[in-house]
Parts: structure tokens; sequence; C-alpha cells
């Protein structure tokens, strides 16, 4: 899924949506202590019809789900693939069920056995509560200020989903509080749990959508901490293959390059290797998310002119598997912003890619490394124009 079709269908998780209807729910409290200790993990669940619950209710709810579908694409949100599809367990065949079933006791067993993979891989500090959704997402060619009937006709095509939200359970700090009831200030009970949906552990959207047709190979997995993911729940309980978040991959594609053409490189260099991706990245396709692989890399150094002191396979081989294909957005800087950034004890600068060779690090005659930019204008240091002198 692009960028924007994750935003199109966060923005209707709303009261007055006329472009997404939200059918079953199903919330199931875990209890910690009770998995590691082989006691009925499940203390409460609870299954409900979307519409029949109150306001209030709805209301946080949709902010969770919302936030399920809120971040950054391969920084928060992966797009996953399933593996081992052939499982009699697969993730990818329960929630496939799951999807089809319409009798309330079919839809809860069914997710009961994604709720027992959860508890046989239970990483999480306290008890959470997991709760599922199915609903139905309409992909009109024209919905955007129609009433929900007018959208629903002008529907071409339907989307159906489960999206599956993991939130912690709080126990509030001891207060006082008001009873309007007995009419007296009370201490709060410590048995008044309260369920945090505004800060998702993690949760999942199954199917993904791909240019407005569903893709029940992939599921689009949500990270509250992309530096800690989940690594059980993405492998053992949504069987998928574990991958690079989008500063892993920075970090890998730069070692990468360091072990082709070495530590140290000329300004020039790294700007045309830039300006050679940001040319691809162009010529993708309205919608795709360009990437480039291995024989990519090696007609952009070739077309540079680096100079090449490792075998290219190689580093790939024991970096990241010659396969790989890294996503541009994730491991070059925004090219029309000051996204580079050179840092030193004296000084921190930020400008464009396409301005690197405006900068070299050079040697003045005292042996001294100094770092000189090229401009064009004045440079102003608090209201002053810097004095200029000869070099």
């Amino acid at each position: 899924m692009n960028k924007k079709e994750i935003a199109d269908i966060r923005k209707e998780f709303k009261l007055d949506s006329g472009m997404i209807k939200i059918q079953e729910i199903y919330s199931v409290y875990l209890k910690k202590d009770n998995v590691q200790i082989d006691y009925e993990p499940v203390i409460h669940s609870e299954f409900d019809f979307f519409d029949r619950m109150d306001m209030d209710k709805k209301e946080l709810f949709l902010g969770n789900f919302k936030k399920v579908l809120t971040g950054a694409i391969d920084t928060k949100i992966f797009e996953l693939d399933f593996q081992n599809i052939e499982e009699e367990n697969n993730t990818q065949k329960i929630l496939g069920t799951a999807l089809k079933a319409s009798d309330k006791d079919e839809i809860q067993n069914t997710l009961n056995e994604l709720i027992k993979k959860i508890t046989a891989n239970y990483k999480y500090e306290t008890d959470v509560v997991v709760t599922f959704i199915k609903a139905e997402y309409w992909l009109g060619s024209n919905h955007r200020n129609m009433e929900a009937d007018e959208s629903i006709d002008d529907a071409v095509q339907a989307f159906n989903f489960i999206l599956a939200s993991v939130n912690k359970i709080e126990i509030p700090k001891r207060t006082l509080k008001f009873d309007y009831t007995d009419k007296e200030f009370k201490a709060n009970s410590a048995l008044d749990s309260v369920i945090n949906l505004n800060s998702p552990l993690e949760g999942f959207m199954f199917p993904t959508l791909n240019n407005g047709y569903s893709d029940i190979n992939k599921i689009l997995y949500y990270a509250s901490k992309p530096k800690e993911l989940n690594g059980d729940f993405i492998e053992k309980v949504l069987n998928c293959d574990f991958k690079f978040t989008a500063e892993d991959e920075k970090n890998c594609f730069g070692d990468i390059l360091k072990s082709i053409i070495g530590e140290k490189i000329k300004p020039e260099l790294m700007q045309d290797i830039y300006v050679n991706i940001h040319e691809l990245a162009e010529q993708a396709e309205g919608g795709e998310s360009p990437s480039i692989g291995i024989e990519d890399i090696k007609n952009i150094l070739s077309n540079c002119g680096a100079q090449i002191i490792s075998d290219i396979d190689t580093a790939f081989i024991e970096t990241c598997g010659i396969k790989y294909d890294f996503k541009i957005n994730n491991i070059v800087p925004e090219f029309n912003s000051k996204s580079i950034k050179i840092t030193s004890e004296i000084a921190n600068i930020t400008l464009t890619p396409k301005d690197l060779n405006s900068v070299k690090q050079v040697k003045n005659s005292d042996g001294r490394r100094c770092l000189l930019i090229e401009i064009d204008e004045d440079v102003v240091i608090e209201g002053f124009i810097l004095e200029t002198e000869e070099f």
C-alpha cells in the first residue's frame, strides 16, 4: 500500500463516515500473569456490532483504529509478505476465514486461533486488550462531499478488511474522585483498569490494498516502537518475514557503498550518486514506491565513474542478500530540501544534495583542516555581514 491509500482509509475512521462501515467488533482481555503460569489468559471477551455501541465508546475506538494506520511507511507501518502459507494454522488462512465468516460464533472461534498465537508469544509488560474489527471500505470514483447513501451508490468496489490493535492495560494512580451518586469524595479503586486506546502497542490490517484491489498475500503491520520491533509477533503470530526499517535500510545501503568505494568520498561523487538515484525515482509510475537493486547500483556507480575497491555482488550478499531491493525514499535524503547534514565539533550545517559539489574539506598552509563552502552571496551572522578574507 502507498501513503495515499493508507491516508484515504485512515481519514474515514470517523463517526459520520459514508465510506467505511464497521460491522463486528471483538475485544479480548489477556492477563500477563496468567500467560506466564499457564492459567487461562483470557479474562474477558466481548463481541458486539459496532452500530449498537454508544457514541462515546465508538469515538474512542475510532481514534484507536486511526492510530494503527498512522506513521511513516517502513518506519512505523510495514507491508509484510506472508510466509509458509501451506501450514494449516497460518495466519493468512485464519484471517481469510474470519473475513468470510458471517456467523458470530465462527468469527469468534476463528479469531481465537490468533489469540492463542499471541498468548504463546506474549512479549508485553502489562495486561493487554486485543481488539478486532471487520469493516467494509467503499472505493468510490468520486466520493468527496457526498452524503453516505450517495457515496455508497457511487462505489465501484468494496474492500473488506480486518483491523486489529493491541492496547496495554494501565492502572491509574491513586487519586480522589467525586462520586455523584453518593455525593462524597472517594479514593479510586485499584480495580479501575484503563485501556490505553491512545497508544496501541502494535496492530495490523488484512488484506492490504493495491491500486484498488485486495492483496491477500500481504498484511499491513503497525509498530509503536520501530527501533524495538516485536520480531516474535511478526514471525510467529503474523507468520511474515522480518523486514528492515527505513533506518535499517539507510544504514545497510551506506555499509554497502563503503564496502564498494571505501570509507572516504568526494562530495562531487556523492552528489552524482544522489542525482542518478533521484532520476530513477522520478521514472517510477505514480503511486509506486521506487526501489533500486544490485544492477541499478552497478549502473549508477559506472555512470559516476566511481573507483570500485571491492566486489559489488559480495558486498550485497554479506550485507542484505543479492536479491534485496532498497526503497529509494529510505536510503537517500530528500532531494529538494536541506536534508544533508554536515557535522563537526565546531558547527553543524545543512544543505541540499544538489549543492554537495559546493563543499570541500581542505588543508590550509598550516596543515589544519578546513571546511570550504562555495557561496554566491555574503554570509550574515547575527545581523552582521561576514568580512571576506583572502585564502
